[in-house]
């Protein structure tokens, strides 16, 4: 009876969300509206939730029931309560590899194609590999943890000391500092100090280090321009000791976590601003010679993180992403001194905003193309990314 009840709260969730606000966000007010569950079943229906969603936009005309059930399984390899008493055939193979599983499933639902989960190939940056990336949406995503310089020889002591289960980063993508990953939801307060000693950074975000190397001497003054939680600005101060960083951000709060976060990691940034940057007049005054421009976008190399942004997406969004991202692009570049470098981020699939604006950015002839790479963190159960590193030549 108990598991039919966790499996009526599920549909009841799904029934009410709507995917307005982030589904972690609106678990955490359901359950508070509803203090009758206890933290094991909230933790079991969150999951069995988000394993629906981890079906993206396949067998969206089955049953919400049997959805849940088909995405526990395929979801999991690892013994599930839920599916133990309510599905036991599927139960007994769960520690099957996802294809064989992904047979059984077919032989349920013959109509199952895999390729539905993410239905816009056509959409996709040219090196995606398209089946790779629906199949990565029925996998976890891992924690991934940055050691900052001069730390590692003491948080790995630590980790080992409170028996926390942790491996290196996976070993096809290079680094330019160690880097452990943790399965995720990883408790991780008692085994280091938060930004000081080490940084939670997705595997992907710290590829782009390779990009944003720079091999002019080491004081330089460079601009984060939409630091979000600041892990690139973080990873920039530690490629670069005596670097003159400034940060921006449209978000006030943001802003205002950025302060706490710089002081815990011992960073004294030399200007913290707020700035709309498709408003040239929130732009500063001063030109910089390297520029960082993570910028808004789909976030859709993100969604494994967040299934329920792959299920509710209209791709009509991406052409108001790229226009803002050209826009912004071209606003900043005029602060870019001669020679210098801007490297241009995403945590998108699309090309539309991945190659497409990088040859929009061309178009003005005033920038040139060194290098741009897709960080394909499918297959690793790290998030993908797209970065490009431009040089001003006029």
């Amino acid at each position: 009876m108990r598991f039919d009840n966790l499996l009526r709260y599920a549909v009841r969730i799904l029934a009410a969300y709507t995917g307005e606000i982030p589904l972690q966000a609106w678990l955490k007010n359901f359950f508070r509206d509803n203090p009758q569950m206890g933290s094991r079943d909230r933790k079991q229906v969150s999951e069995m939730v988000y394993c629906y969603f981890r079906l993206g936009h396949a067998l969206k005309n089955i049953p919400a029931e049997e959805r849940i059930l088909t995405g526990l399984f395929l979801s999991n390899h690892k013994p599930d309560q839920v599916l133990e008493h309510l599905r036991p055939e599927w139960h007994a193979q769960i520690e099957k590899p996802v294809q064989e599983k992904l047979a059984i499933v077919c032989a349920v639902f013959p109509g199952f194609d895999v390729l539905e989960i993410f239905p816009w190939k056509n959409l996709l940056s040219a090196d995606m590999d398209h089946q790779a990336f629906c199949l990565s949406f029925l996998e976890k995503p891992r924690l991934f943890v940055r050691i900052r310089p001069g730390q590692e020889k003491t948080l790995t002591a630590k980790l080992v000391n409170l028996q926390i289960d942790f491996r290196d980063a996976d070993p096809g993508f290079t680094l330019p500092f160690k880097t452990y990953s943790f399965a995720g939801g990883t408790k991780l307060d008692e085994a280091f100090v938060l930004n000081r000693e080490a940084v939670v950074q997705d595997l992907s975000s710290q590829r782009t280090a390779l990009l944003l190397k720079h091999n002019g001497k080491k004081e330089f003054e460079a601009w984060d321009c939409c630091a979000g939680s600041g892990g690139k600005s973080i990873l920039l101060a530690d490629l670069y000791p005596g670097l003159h960083l400034t940060v921006s951000d449209i978000r006030e709060s943001i802003l205002k976590n950025l302060a706490t976060r710089f002081e815990e990691a011992g960073i004294k940034p030399t200007h913290l601003f707020q700035a709309d940057l498709t408003d040239r007049n929130d732009l500063p005054r001063q030109s910089f010679n390297f520029m960082v421009a993570d910028l808004p976008c789909t976030g859709s190399g993100t969604w494994s993180r967040t299934p329920e942004a792959l299920f509710f997406f209209n791709p009509d969004a991406i052409s108001g992403y790229r226009q803002r991202q050209e826009k912004i692009l071209t606003n900043i570049t005029e602060h870019l001194k001669p020679g210098g470098f801007l490297v241009y981020i995403t945590c998108s699939v699309f090309a539309d905003e991945n190659e497409r604006v990088s040859a929009r950015l061309l178009e003005s002839g005033s920038m040139k193309l060194e290098q741009e790479e897709l960080i394909t963190g499918y297959g690793h159960a790290a998030d993908t990314m797209y970065a490009a590193r431009f040089t001003k030549v006029r």
